[in-house]
């Protein structure tokens, strides 16, 4: 069979992705899943179309029309080897993440390791960040919930695999990503140095609270609730780390979302607290000893990809993270002056 690519998907960037699905290797592969793994029959058509790219891999929905009809997988394709992320999927469905379950991740399938392809079940359903730009209030606080729960049982109960992550090595990353914002000039630069600066003075010590399996890109576009079961996808990054990040991570792509779409960052604060409420009724109670760091680090780092947005509103918007960083910041200083 050959795929046959979205119109939108024939650019230069995707050429090297695409020419891997093109392979002979990949088709003859779907052709045996689809028959003797996923019992749908002898393959007939197939179609792609490109969901994400990040340089060094592209996400792709795959669309197999069969005897049974149309058929969708989720397609991963990676510039190197990723076999790990494969391993560790298979680890959390064994240890309770399977598709039966409550809460659970997208259910891999098998890593073509030649190719550095790998198939995994495309959940049904909506995207928690559907929800919150479509739905009404009362969908929007169940979303929020649920995507709580689903990140207190993962810190509570996934088996620690991968890296640990280590602030201190991470450090010029952070640097840089300053140094791309100063670029926009002033207010900005001073803005960004000055929370740069107060995240190295303020950055946790090793081992202040015990890790936990991480995510590593815990954000709503990630969460899919398809009926009771609320699965997430995109495990990337995952590593071992402090539970805050993660938590940090949704809230922050929270407001983000809300800025960008509604114009101004609390617009889903009430979504926040429900998802904040959850986590905390379910999860590590220590996880948000270091949540101020991780928010206004993360703050930094939505700022940092506005600075190489070409939005026309992008300056705003690093404007409005980096004033939400430091507030972060300020709000857990007066916390602890108070006390």
């Amino acid at each position: 069979m050959k795929v046959e690519f979205a119109a939108a998907d024939m650019t230069e960037r995707l050429a090297p992705f695409r020419a891997v699905l093109d392979h002979a290797g990949f088709a003859d592969a779907l052709d045996r899943l689809c028959a003797a793994e996923w019992r749908w029959g002898t393959g007939q058509e197939v179609r792609a179309r490109a969901l994400k790219w990040h340089g060094d891999r592209c996400t792709f929905e795959i669309a197999v029309r069969t005897e049974a009809g149309w058929q969708s997988v989720i397609g991963k394709v990676y510039t190197g080897d990723r076999s790990d992320i494969f391993r560790t999927m298979l680890a959390l469905g064994q240890a309770g993440f399977g598709p039966e379950a409550d809460f659970s991740i997208a259910q891999p399938f098998v890593y073509l390791a030649s190719l550095g392809v790998r198939l995994e079940e495309k959940v049904q359903g909506p995207s928690a960040k559907e929800i919150f730009l479509n739905g009404g209030p009362v969908p929007q606080l169940a979303a929020s919930e649920r995507c709580g729960q689903w990140l207190a049982f993962f810190h509570r109960t996934a088996p620690p695999r991968g890296r640990v992550a280590g602030l201190a090595a991470e450090f010029p990353r952070y640097r840089y990503w300053t140094d791309l914002i100063t670029r926009l000039g002033e207010p900005l630069a001073s803005k960004a140095e000055r929370l740069f600066r107060r995240l190295e003075a303020t950055a946790p010590a090793s081992g202040a609270i015990a890790d936990c399996m991480g995510h590593g890109s815990y954000i709503p576009e990630h969460v899919i609730l398809s009926g009771r079961r609320t699965a997430t996808i995109d495990l990337d990054d995952y590593d071992v780390g402090d539970p805050g990040r993660d938590v940090a991570w949704f809230l922050v792509s929270l407001r983000r979302l809300a800025l960008k779409h509604l114009g101004s960052l609390r617009a889903f604060d009430g979504a926040g607290e429900r998802f904040r409420e959850a986590y905390r009724a379910s999860g590590r109670g220590d996880a948000v000893m270091n949540l101020a760091f991780y928010t206004a680090l993360e703050c930094l780092h939505g700022a940092k990809r506005d600075a190489v947005s070409q939005a026309p509103r992008a300056r705003e918007w690093a404007d409005g993270m980096l004033d939400e960083g430091l507030q972060a910041l300020d709000s857990a200083r007066g916390r602890m002056v108070r006390v």
